[in-house]
């Protein structure tokens, strides 16, 4: 082969090398270029750019109507960048002028503004005033930027709801918490271009990034509502709620639900706290009792065997029952709160009287593990799943070790511990035509623009009675306020159907004495529920028919005017007439009950019979410590007016009307053994 032929060869090869070697570099050149060219390019502005940021405003908090009860409202922070600090041989004298400007000392300034990072903050949340002496001083590497700061501009309303958010903004407790992600918002910065030693390059490049303000949160709660369950809690907390005489509970709550659709309208607790001072209340007060405490529920829980119950087909209304004052069950006797029994009676007086023995046999008759279904059914033992952290499960005892005897003392509402968030929603499905409904605390989610992002849907988890037995024990919860042991709840003109409940509490494996978890639950209309109000009252020595019901009567009372629900023509106007399938006539004519509070008998009948009202009395004693109507309340002309009377207004008697009420303290609980099988007197 010829020396020529070869040198073609050779310079054909190293063509050909060449060719793919700018092929391979082209093809390099731009992978880097479309593939990592914006995260280089990044990189390159991170080592010549230094950002300030700028913090987003946090979004608004706002209740079913737009009524705004958390935002954001703008401050400014002092901040450093180190490297400048430190290249001026200046930080003594920064420390030092900025001390009492900021109220810090000047060593922990000093060593802040000169610490080995890109960015210090210096101060947070300074006044306007200050930050403009701060840039007066024109310290290089010193500088503020504007900043926001969370306000609650209603205080202590619907605190446990909407939590509260810490100095850097961050969501800590309530729905600050669990929206967090919707109300953050992104940062914005200014950046400004720096040369490799650090100095600002003259005439450098400036770049302002604006921060995107966080959503707005809708939540179902109704400010006013909440409102009207915060000031019943307030009274209840200084002692002048009514027939509390001054007592003070350790605690109470009042949840009020849409039942139809799970939206929660007020959720209050007490002893409550303000969100804007949150580092200066006791951490007891910050807890949301109504979410994440337990109890025993009482004869609230009799709902719910009464619904299994008339669902199963165990029991009719008009089936005869004779209570003899207690029910046997393996040996032992639970005894009826009312001394001797009440004899022979239907279940729906079973009902109305809350008699014990009624209930057990309604237990029985389900059997152990239809009532357990019925358990799980309704929600209890699990999670409602409402919006809030720290959700508590309650506790069930355990089926397999359960007996007889626990079947009748959890018929009855005690052994078993429900959260007051678990029952408000599974009476409700009872109130709505059997449907359970995940309460829901959160409506919608609204962008800046005013675009509603997130809507609010309807959760329906189950069916768990039919429409039929939801409208039979709604007539029978309403006969319950009308003319059994739920008869302060009564509001003239309103169907309001509920039940009372009180148990004693447990403590070192027994009961407490003389101390109850008071409450009452009740919905209405009771034809097409509105509301469902629940109110639990924390270690009071009285019983929920006496301290809970007129906190919900009022309570639902309010909510009801302010919804536009106008009073039932059909409606009675005084308790003790028979509800279901009767017709009355429209009001003839108004007139306003006055009231006779704390007034002897003699002058309290003065003064209504002089009023054109006809008075009926209950109990022992010549004062009149409550009425029914209460004062100021519209009513028919000529109607009549209850008075309970006691001893003093300091001191009131126990009379029948009182030993009408449906509490549980007589019934026992064994729980297999780890507590001790007592028996009250005190149950009523």
């Amino acid at each position: 082969m010829s020396p020529y032929v070869v040198m073609r060869k050779r310079i054909a090869f190293l063509f050909l090398c060449v060719c793919a070697f700018l092929v391979v570099l082209i093809v390099r050149l731009g992978f880097v270029q479309l593939s990592q060219g914006a995260d280089l390019r990044k990189k390159a502005d991170d080592s010549h750019f230094r950002g300030v940021p700028v913090a987003p405003k946090r979004g608004n908090i706002e209740d079913r109507e737009g009524n705004v009860l958390a935002m954001s409202v703008s401050t400014e922070t002092v901040y450093a960048v180190p490297a400048e600090v430190r290249q001026t041989g200046r930080a003594k004298e920064m420390a030092a002028a900025l001390s009492p400007l900021l109220g810090k000392p000047a060593q922990e300034i000093e060593a802040r503004i000169t610490k080995r990072s890109a960015l210090e903050y210096v101060q947070k949340r300074v006044s306007p005033e200050v930050a403009a002496q701060v840039r007066a001083l024109e310290f290089p590497g010193i500088g503020t930027t504007e900043d926001s700061q969370r306000y609650y501009p209603n205080g202590s309303l619907a605190a446990h709801i909407i939590g509260f958010a810490g100095i850097d903004n961050q969501g800590l407790e309530g729905i600050e918490l669990t929206r967090d992600d919707e109300l953050k918002g992104i940062p914005g910065s200014i950046l400004q271009e720096f040369g490799a030693n650090g100095i600002p390059l003259p005439q450098a490049q400036h770049q302002y990034l604006a921060p995107k303000q966080g959503n707005t949160v809708r939540l179902t709660i109704d400010k006013n509502i909440q409102a009207f369950a915060e000031r019943e809690l307030q009274k209840l907390m200084s002692g002048q709620g009514v027939n509390m005489n001054g007592q003070v509970p350790k605690s109470a709550s009042i949840l009020v639900m849409d039942p139809n659709t799970g939206e929660m309208l007020a959720l209050a607790s007490a002893p409550t706290f303000d969100p804007n001072h949150y580092q200066d209340a006791d951490p007891s007060a910050r807890r949301n009792i109504a979410i994440q405490n337990g109890y025993e529920p009482g004869s609230t829980f009799k709902i719910i065997t009464l619904a299994a119950a008339l669902e199963e087909k165990k029991i009719k209304l008009s089936e005869h029952f004779f209570d003899k004052g207690s029910y046997t069950v393996l040996g032992k006797n639970v005894r009826c709160w009312k001394a001797g029994g009440h004899g022979d009676q239907t279940f729906t007086q079973v009902a109305e009287n809350s008699c014990n023995p009624g209930f057990i046999e309604m237990g029985q008759r389900l059997g152990m593990d239809t009532f357990y279904r019925y358990l799980r059914d309704f929600g209890f033992g699990q999670k409602t799943g409402i919006e809030m952290s720290g959700e508590a499960v309650g506790i069930l005892a355990n089926k397999k070790k359960a007996t007889a005897l626990d079947l009748a003392t959890m018929s009855i509402g005690q052994t078993n511990n429900v959260t007051p968030i678990q029952l408000l929603t599974a009476v409700s499905a009872v109130a709505n035509g059997g449907t359970l409904m995940k309460p829901q605390l959160v409506k919608e989610i609204i962008g800046p623009s005013g675009r509603v992002i997130t809507p609010f849907k309807n959760e329906e988890i189950r069916r768990i009675i039919s429409e039929d037995t939801s409208k039979t024990e709604r007539e029978v919860l309403e006969s319950v306020v009308t003319n059994g042991t739920g008869r302060r709840a009564f509001l003239p003109g309103y169907r309001v159907a509920g039940k009372t409940g009180t148990a004693q509490k447990v403590q070192n494996g027994g009961y407490i004495q003389g101390e109850y978890v008071a409450s009452f639950i009740a919905f209405a209309p009771a034809d097409h529920p509105r509301l469902t109000i629940l109110c639990v009252i924390d270690g009071v020595p009285f019983y929920g028919g006496v301290v809970a019901c007129p906190v919900v009567q009022t309570v639902m009372l309010d909510s009801l005017r302010y919804l536009g629900v106008k009073p039932d023509p059909k409606a009675p106007m005084t308790p003790g007439k028979p509800m279901p399938g009767l017709e009355f006539s429209p009001i003839k004519k108004a007139a306003t009950v006055p009231s006779v509070l704390g007034l002897p008998l003699a002058e309290a009948e003065k003064i209504l019979t002089e009023a054109g009202f006809k008075t009926l009395t209950e109990g022992k004693g010549d004062i009149v410590l409550d009425q029914i109507p209460h004062g100021d309340a519209q009513v028919e002309a000529e109607s009549n007016v209850l008075l309970y009377l006691g001893a003093d207004a300091s001191t009131p008697t126990l009379t029948p009307w009182w030993e009408d009420e449906d509490e549980d303290i007589e019934a026992i609980r064994s729980l297999s053994g780890r507590l001790p099988i007592s028996v009250s007197p005190l149950g009523r």
